[in-house]
């Protein structure tokens, strides 16, 4: 029987975004390691798994029904045309029910603020290595959950647009895999809690050299276009490309970007650092590229200001 791995919805305007993968048998989403040999045994066999591919399912509300199909990887991805999900019950493609075991929230309505963010996660939100690829493994293998430091200021302001009631989507290059560990990360840190979008399941071999295409692009055109009459707030770091992503994104929905935030991870900056912070600058939007020690004080007293004016 089929098994849901991750399910996520979120509402938008018009529509309700549906994502998540599917896997073909059951296995424990939500773990608490008590060891780090227990934490890596975890972590490498959630690469074993294999996923409900090429499969339909089904999502049924008390007056429609929608087929969905997986794709090679277990992953779905569907914008429905509905405002929200009333009731609503997930199948397989034998009809059988396929029940939510996450921990983790997984329908987010649409707030009445104006004001939406999308945040990355790895070395964003939790101190992750992904510069590194051997950094990245062993972190990921060896440290538990509980383990995992977070990023103070970014944290902060997290924790800020949370009691604001600003909506927080996470959109991270991390795979599905990762569901469960991610998770209980966000449990142990007491990070706000917020739709996770992450790339679909890799298998084993594909883990020192993952493709992971352009799913951060893709999430953020269906998230802005979807809520035309909102502003939104974009942070990142500066390992991967967020800075590149964001540039684009920021060029091509100049009017809907309220500001953009970018954690510098070093100590100093490379030449292609500079030409692309250089580059995010020039699109004219609000941006802070900050160190882990930023005054976050004073920053929020400039959010206030800025949101007051909205």
């Amino acid at each position: 029987m089929a098994f849901l791995w991750q399910f996520t919805a979120v509402e938008l305007n018009k529509h309700v975004l549906v994502t998540g993968t599917v896997l073909k048998s059951k296995t424990p989403i939500d773990k608490s390691p008590r060891s780090i040999f227990a934490n890596a045994w975890y972590v490498l066999n959630s690469y074993r798994k294999k996923v409900y591919k090429n499969k339909w399912i089904y999502i049924k509300t008390i007056q429609k029904k929608f087929s969905i199909r997986t794709d090679k990887k277990g992953y779905f991805f569907e914008i429905l045309p509905v405002k929200s999900l009333d009731e609503f019950k997930i199948y397989d493609d034998k009809q059988n029910q396929l029940m939510i075991h996450q921990i983790h929230p997984f329908y987010f309505t649409n707030q009445n603020s104006l004001v939406e963010v999308i945040s990355d996660i790895d070395d964003t939100v939790i101190y992750s290595h992904t510069s590194s690829v051997l950094k990245r493994i062993y972190t990921l293998l060896f440290k538990r959950p509980k383990r995992r430091n977070k990023v103070l200021f970014s944290n902060a302001l997290l924790d800020f647009f949370d009691v604001n009631k600003f909506r927080v989507a996470y959109l991270s290059k991390s795979e599905s895999n990762l569901f469960g560990l991610i998770t209980a990360i966000f449990r142990f840190n007491q990070i706000p809690s917020g739709p996770l979008f992450l790339t679909p399941y890799l298998k084993f071999k594909s883990l020192f050299k993952p493709k992971k295409g352009n799913h951060k692009l893709k999430f953020l055109h269906e998230l802005i276009t979807h809520l035309p009459h909102k502003k939104f707030v974009l942070i990142g770091d500066d390992t991967q490309k967020d800075m590149e992503i964001y540039t684009e994104i920021v060029s091509k929905y100049t009017h809907q970007i309220l500001k953009v935030y970018i954690r510098q991870t070093t100590f100093f900056l490379d030449e292609a650092q500079k030409q692309k912070w250089k580059a995010l600058q020039n699109t004219g939007v609000a941006c802070l590229y900050f160190q882990d020690d930023e005054d976050i004080d004073m920053e929020i007293v400039e959010l206030n200001a800025v949101l007051n004016s909205l």
